[in-house]
């Protein structure tokens, strides 16, 4: 009789258990093998993870002063799910950041938990944000770059994106050692969804700073560069233009100039060919400048002699059934190499290159970096054009030995004037000299030694004649004041389709001061200048000029016009009145009147005509005949008394009247430049 209630309770403690055991197995089901994913979601609702851009590392001239920081600036973010009304809410964001709304209520009717709004957004408008309280939209402190000084250095600082991620020049070089490590911050939601605050949580963790770039360029020089550059492109109309200025001894550059410029703060306001650093990407024919590699190779090689004549043929020379002729016909006779590069005959270069020959030309160019990368840490460089030397053809040599078929860069070409600089050796260049972590450390930046590519003597002998070509050649615009300067023009024309391109001209120069211990090594390049004034003996040299004067003074390099020559700073038994330079101190006897001159400006027994000459070289001129001199001013002489001609005797005393202006007896002395354009005739 008890049967029916017990099978009932058997029936109901059967289904407890198979309840039980269902709702076990979907607990073990949920907590063992779809925990994971569960924990994860409840996670993604209960926290949110923003991404916060590290501070990038300043970037430093060499003095220590900033051209590139990172500023704390805000940025917007919203939780779409928390913003009540999208369409109000895109409204006041827009006016508030300047933004259309349209875009804004895209994002924030997004199914994501997260949306940016604005980044790195100005104060102003970060406290504009701040008072409309609207829910679901929050300010997150980031770092914006910064960069003090504008356009300086434009193109070779490069820029950085939104992500802050350099996109050009060191920024994306160094990327990875001035970014640092990002950082994230968490924050929480409550049942609400309402973000009651942060947390140092595991998925959190603090940026890290990136390292702090010190370069080798010089904020002043760096000015001066760009300064006269542009005032020179402004003032032909030119197209565009480049300055590198390098120390030779290591290959640190301490300006590098690329107009037209553009302000780094608002990159994105300029076309891309602004942005070019047109003194590494742009590759030219150099022209004059490579006679400078052809006559170095050729003293190396013992082709040729200091002391010996080239005949110049007449102002022609034929290679095969081609006749190549001198720029406008000119006919300079017989020449040394001297002459050759001072009047930049392209006659007396080819046939110099062509006693060297095909293969030595190639190998001994090729050891001054042609057709090669220089190695600066900077992205984009060209390798410039060399063409091996199964591809040259029967013209190859003499072309290239006048720097046709052949092309470098700006920054290869002052690399080629540094190995004549500092006594033959081919550096690398570079700009970024060290690195400073947060932590303290320091890092030096290596760079392979350089090698040597032509002996002192053969190194000392081209200074000294490309010193000649400045004194008394094509480069007398380039001088300046109270310094020695070596160096050579050249005025290359653009090649093109069917030939050399009418009326686009490349002016270019290369030199560098003090030529008796060179500080600074420099390439001016002008590209397409307008008009009739392209040469680049009136347009090149004297750009070079004044950048050049205008770093030697913020180096702090003195003028050696007051410098005497050696035979001065021997001893001085005899006192000499105030105001009186003795030019020499020799008790040596003067010139005889029958003694031949070795000074084509000395005339035995004469006073000779020093005007143009700047008071070193007139100094030197007056040593050999125990005549005292009292200086008037500085610079180059412009007046002189005794006259040119007077006779003179031992003792005597003669006045220069100096100037800092190059006066134009100096520069007249000069020839005209020689032009790479189409000088073949058949």
């Amino acid at each position: 009789m008890n049967t029916f209630p017990r099978r009932r309770r058997n029936l109901f403690a059967l289904f407890l258990i198979g309840w039980g055991v269902i709702v076990v197995g979907r607990l073990a089901q949920l907590q063992l093998a779809q925990g994971a994913k569960y924990r994860a979601k409840a996670q993604r609702q209960q926290e949110r993870q923003i991404e916060i851009s590290p501070r990038r590392g300043a970037i430093l001239d060499r003095e220590g002063r900033e051209l590139a920081v990172s500023v704390e600036v805000s940025s917007v973010y919203a939780a779409p799910d928390e913003v009540a009304q999208p369409a109000a809410a895109a409204r006041s964001l827009g006016a508030a950041l300047g933004l259309p709304a349209g875009p804004i209520l895209a994002r924030l009717s997004s199914e994501k938990g997260f949306v940016w709004i604005a980044r790195k957004i100005d104060p102003a408008a970060a406290d504009r944000v701040r008072a409309l309280k609207l829910a679901g939209v929050r300010l997150v402190p980031e770092t914006k770059r910064f960069y003090p000084k504008g356009s300086l250095g434009a193109s070779v600082l490069g820029y950085v994106g939104t992500d802050d991620t350099g996109l050009a020049g060191l920024e994306y070089a160094y990327d990875s050692s001035v970014r640092g490590k990002s950082g994230r911050i968490v924050t929480f939601k409550d049942a609400r969804r309402s973000t009651y605050g942060e947390s140092e949580a595991p998925g959190a963790r603090a940026e890290q700073e990136g390292a702090t770039l010190t370069l080798s360029l010089d904020s002043g020089i760096q000015f001066a560069a760009e300064r006269e550059l542009a005032a020179t492109l402004t003032e032909l109309h030119a197209r565009s233009g480049s300055v590198v200025l390098m120390d030779p001894s290591n290959g640190e550059i301490l300006a590098m100039a690329s107009a037209p410029g553009f302000d780094l703060n608002q990159y994105g306001r300029y076309p891309a060919e602004t942005r070019r650093n047109h003194a590494i990407a742009d590759a030219y024919e150099p022209g004059s400048t490579f006679k400078v590699v052809t006559g170095s190779v050729a003293l190396e090689a013992g082709v040729i002699r200091m002391d010996e004549v080239i005949d110049t043929g007449g102002g022609s020379v034929r290679i095969g059934n081609v006749t190549i002729n001198e720029d406008k016909h000119h006919d300079y006779g017989a020449l040394t190499l001297a002459g050759v590069l001072a009047h930049s005959s392209n006659v007396g270069i080819i046939r110099v290159g062509l006693r060297l020959g095909a293969q030595r030309l190639y190998d001994g160019a090729s050891g001054f970096g042609i057709g090669k990368p220089s190695g600066v840490d900077l992205p984009g460089e060209a390798c410039g054009t060399f063409r091996p030397l199964s591809r040259w053809s029967s013209l190859s040599n003499a072309s290239i030995s006048m720097g046709q078929e052949v092309s470098l860069t700006a920054l290869q070409l002052a690399r080629v004037a540094a190995v004549i600089a500092n006594g033959g050796l081919l550096v690398q260049p570079r700009l970024v000299t060290r690195l400073a972590r947060p932590d303290g450390r320091e890092e030096r930046v290596a760079i392979p030694p350089p090698v040597r590519v032509i002996s002192e003597a053969t190194a000392k002998k081209m200074r000294d004649m490309l010193v000649g070509v400045v004194e008394n050649g094509t480069g007398a615009e380039a001088a300046i004041p109270g310094f020695s300067v070596a160096g050579k023009t050249g005025t290359a024309q653009k090649a093109g389709p069917g030939g050399y391109q009418r009326g686009r001209h490349v002016p270019n120069f290369v030199g560098f001061a003090p030529a008796e211990n060179p500080k600074i090594v420099g390439v001016v390049v002008v590209e397409e200048p307008q008009g009739n004034k392209y040469y680049a003996a009136a347009v090149a040299a004297p750009l070079f000029s004044r950048i050049v004067s205008q770093a030697l003074g913020i180096m702090r390099v003195a003028p050696e016009e007051q410098r005497l020559p050696s035979t001065v700073l021997a001893s001085m038994p005899t006192q000499y009145p105030a105001g009186l330079v003795p030019a020499s101190s020799r008790r040596s006897t003067p010139v005889p009147v029958s003694a031949p001159a070795a000074d084509p400006r000395v005339v035995a027994g004469e006073i000779p005509d020093v005007a143009g000459l700047s008071a070193r070289q007139a100094l030197a001129l007056f040593a050999r005949m125990g005549v005292a001199v009292r200086l008037h001013g500085a610079g180059f002489v412009t007046s002189q008394s005794p006259s040119p001609g007077a006779p003179f005797r031992p003792g005597d005393v003669a006045t220069l009247n100096l100037s800092e202006s190059v006066p134009s007896v100096a520069r007249a002395a000069g020839g005209r430049e020689e032009t790479s354009s189409n000088p073949f005739r058949p």
